[in-house]
């Protein structure tokens, strides 16, 4: 149906497909959305492990990748033990991270987080089993 002169004049017949625009558009914006966090948090598990400034080390402290704990779990010669360092420029920091896993996937799933998060990583690492150090024998 073409509209000429006379119709664009006589508003009423472009009344009724401009409303139903407007209720189809607001039924979109009333459809409940998800947030990315809600979204990825299996995709992405260590997406809470990031602090607020996105320029620091993950806090892995007291979280269920802290080698303290998940070694008193699961005991020294049961878990993937990561090491990741690298930095941020702006301002120019190092970072390092040590964090334990159950599985050597999940270690390297947080290998590849780190290297996303990281502006330039220097190294990145897993290992069967909890490394102390070299004074942890102390």
């Amino acid at each position: 149906m073409a509209l000429n002169v006379k119709d664009i004049n006589n508003k009423k017949s472009l009344e009724h497909p401009v409303r139903a625009t407007l209720v189809i558009l607001l039924l979109i914006l009333m459809l409940p959305a998800s947030t990315v966090a809600q979204v990825n948090n299996k995709l992405y598990p260590f997406n809470h492990l990031i602090p607020n400034d996105l320029r620091s080390a993950p806090r892995i402290y007291g979280s269920q990748y802290d080698c303290r704990i998940r070694v008193k779990e699961d005991g020294a010669k049961n878990v993937y033990q990561a090491f990741v360092t690298g930095y941020f420029s702006d301002p120019s920091r190092n970072i390092s991270s040590v964090a334990c896993f159950r599985t050597m996937k999940k270690c390297q799933a947080y290998l590849n987080f780190m290297r996303g998060y990281l502006e330039l990583t220097r190294s990145a690492s897993c290992q069967h089993g909890y490394y102390k150090g070299l004074f942890g024998w102390f």
